[in-house]
This record gives C-alpha cells, sequence and structure tokens, in this order.
C-alpha cells in the first residue's frame, strides 16, 4: 500500500570509516638488530577505525621468519620503523588490552605498547585478536611496530628507541583513523577509500562534499515513503586506489542486529535482510547490487569489484542468525574487493534497495552503517 510511510525526510545514514593497513619496509636498522628479518603478510584490523572510538578489537596478523617466545606491538604517530623515535598517538591507550586467542592470551598492556606471551615457530601464520583498545582522538598517522622476541623477558624490556636483544623479526603497518568519508594516506604504502551520492571524481575529490545520505522510496504527496508495488533504490558511489601488494577488501557493517532495517520503537526489524531471493516489490526486504562504474581519474588500474556473492543482478545482504558471520558481525561483511592486487581510481556504484508487504508497520525505518576498508601489504 502506497500509504505506509516509510522513510520521512530521513532515511538511514551511512558513516564511511575506511581503515587501510600498510606495511613499511625497513631500510636500515642499528647494528644491534642486523640479524633481525622482516615478518611477511603483515596488517592490522580494527573493528573500528573512527576516531576517539574506545573498546575496540585489533588483530594482529603477520607470518614469522624465525621461531619466538612473545611479540611487541608499539604504536606511534611519526614512525613505523624499529628502533626510530616513536610519539605516543594522541589519545591511544591500550592499557586495558586482552585476548582470548589460544595461545596468546598472556597480555600486558601500556599506553602505548603491548606485550603478547606465546608459543611462535618459524614460519606461523599468527593472528592475534586483541580487546580493549581506545582508537586516538585525532587522525593523524598512526603506526604500528611489529617486533617478535626470543623469550617474554626481552619483549618486557622493549622500549621505542632501545628494543634491546633477543629481537628475531620485526616489520610495520599504518592504519588511518578518520571520521570522513573520504581517506587518505601519504606513506610509502598506501589506500585511499571513499563514498558519495554521485560519481566520485579522481581521488575522492569530490567525496567530502558529497556525503552518502540516502532517502528511499516514491514520492507520496510531499514526502518520500515505501510501498508495496515498487521495489525503491538509491545510489551510493565508492572508489579505491591502493598499492598493497595483496589487494584491499571493502566490509560493509551494520549497527542493526537484526541485518535489515529497523522501525523506530521496534525491537526487530520489519523490513528484514534480502538474504535470499532478492527483493520483489510486495517483499519486505532490504538489499544492495554491486556493479563497475566508470574509470575517473589519471591512469586508473586494476579491479574492484563485488565478492562474497554480491552482484550486479540481485539485491543482496548476507546476515546470519547470532552475527558470527555477515553483515551486523564485529568486522561486517565483504562486499567488494580488489582481486588481490593493487588499484588505482577504481569506482564500483552500490545501490540500495528496499520494498514493503501491506503490513509493514507504518513508521521511520533505518540502519546505521559502515564501510571498512582492509589492505593486505
Amino acid at each position: 500500500m502506497s500509504s505506509f510511510r516509510v522513510f520521512n525526510q530521513q532515511v538511514r545514514r551511512i558513516s564511511i570509516a575506511a581503515a587501510f593497513l600498510m606495511a613499511t619496509i625497513v631500510p636500515a636498522l642499528v647494528p644491534s638488530l642486523v640479524n633481525a628479518a622482516t615478518v611477511t603478510e603483515r596488517s592490522i584490523a580494527l573493528t573500528s577505525s573512527s576516531k576517539a572510538a574506545t573498546g575496540v578489537t585489533y588483530t594482529a596478523n603477520f607470518t614469522a621468519v624465525g621461531a619466538a617466545g612473545a611479540f611487541v606491538l608499539d604504536f606511534c604517530n611519526d614512525s613505523p620503523i624499529l628502533g626510530q623515535t616513536c610519539t605516543a598517538p594522541t589519545g591511544f591507550d591500550a592499557s586495558a588490552a586482552a585476548s582470548t586467542t589460544s595461545g596468546f592470551t598472556d597480555v600486558v598492556g601500556s599506553t602505548s605498547k603491548i606485550v603478547v606471551t606465546g608459543t611462535i615457530n618459524a614460519t606461523d601464520q599468527v593472528s592475534v585478536d586483541i580487546t580493549g583498545i581506545n582508537n586516538p582522538t585525532t587522525t593523524d598517522p598512526l603506526y604500528a611496530r611489529i617486533v617478535t622476541f626470543d623469550t617474554q623477558a626481552h619483549a618486557n624490556a622493549y622500549t621505542s628507541t632501545t628494543p634491546g636483544t633477543g629481537v628475531v623479526d620485526d616489520g610495520g603497518v599504518a592504519i588511518a583513523i578518520t571520521d570522513t568519508v573520504g581517506v587518505s594516506g601519504a606513506v610509502l604504502e598506501s589506500m585511499t577509500f571513499c563514498a558519495a551520492k554521485i560519481a566520485i571524481t579522481a581521488d575522492c575529490a569530490n567525496a567530502s562534499a558529497n556525503t552518502p545520505v540516502l532517502k528511499l522510496g516514491e514520492t507520496v504527496g510531499t514526502t518520500v515513503a515505501l510501498d508495496s508495488t515498487h521495489v525503491s533504490t538509491g545510489d551510493v558511489y565508492t572508489q579505491i586506489s591502493t598499492n598493497a601488494a595483496s589487494g584491499a577488501v571493502v566490509s560493509l557493517k551494520s549497527g542493526v542486529a537484526c541485518g535489515g532495517l529497523k522501525r523506530v520503537g521496534a525491537s526487530g526489524c520489519d523490513i528484514a535482510p534480502a538474504v535470499t531471493g532478492g527483493i520483489s516489490a510486495g517483499d519486505a526486504k532490504f538489499g544492495l547490487k554491486a556493479a563497475a562504474d566508470a574509470d575517473t581519474g589519471t591512469n586508473p588500474n586494476g579491479t574492484f569489484q563485488a565478492t562474497n556473492g554480491y552482484g550486479s543482478s540481485t539485491f543482496l545482504l548476507n546476515w546470519v542468525s547470532g552475527n558470527a558471520t555477515g553483515i551486523a558481525s564485529p568486522y561486517g561483511d565483504a562486499v567488494l574487493n580488489t582481486n588481490n592486487l593493487p588499484a588505482n581510481n577504481k569506482n564500483v556504484k552500490i545501490t540500495f534497495g528496499a520494498s514493503i508487504n501491506n503490513s509493514t508497520p507504518a513508521g521511520l525505518y533505518s540502519a546505521d552503517l559502515s564501510m571498512i576498508a582492509t589492505g593486505k601489504f
């Protein structure tokens, strides 16, 4: 019924937070560290990249070269290079850091340093979830040094400018903390990701002036509302540039536990996520399609594409009850990727769609969504 007023001058607000993870090749180390190797496949994934976010989980990933008994994460805002001066990021706090990852539950955090104890064998692929971290309160660069040690005692003795003895491997990553749609970083390894309500020009130049706020629905008098005779749609444009050697993945995370559109005052989603079968007029469902958009800028290259079942033909939102995976899970649901390769000024248009049935309760419906971009360097 077209009389159902679902979106009345407001719908949902997409806040984009893009997290980029970049490894830094260390050109030279002090003589005492000359035998240290560089950990590979290193990255740090965040459950939130928003400035001043609290209780964030940082997942540290790396492949060890040599056997070790502990590793240190040291966070700075000026350099990822081992042994150089390290200024603690403003507002960053890891003093409540903890982990339930098997084999790595012995965690000691301080303002900007975390020591994780556990057995690491040569060539092990290490992945540890570290909870209880407060993000910086500024959008300055955030670097992390990953340093493995032969023993816990040597790891505990580590300082930023004097790493000490027992260093086995080391490597650096960089993370962008932002509360804006556009994200960029001027470092050796880089990634820029943004979203807007119009087609994006080169290097996200027009994104911040065109924030991606949608009103889904059909015109009913002087307002906009969903009805049961249409699948109402709206477009969000995205762009990515990254030199990550193994590409980047963009995940969509919903702040609504039931995965769909939630009515004000309701406990569940009267407009459910379109987990199967797409959306037809008269279905009380919400989902998205994703398709490549026209390239912009100088020398666009690479691939930016839909992934994980998403595509241009059928509306979908992957949601699983319990939220272990899918759009409402801690890290969201992967919707786009660069096919494991770098990309430059590549664009994808995301079309959100929704419909209702004749028994969908009247009211205002919304969902807060975040898009998180993660690079593998």
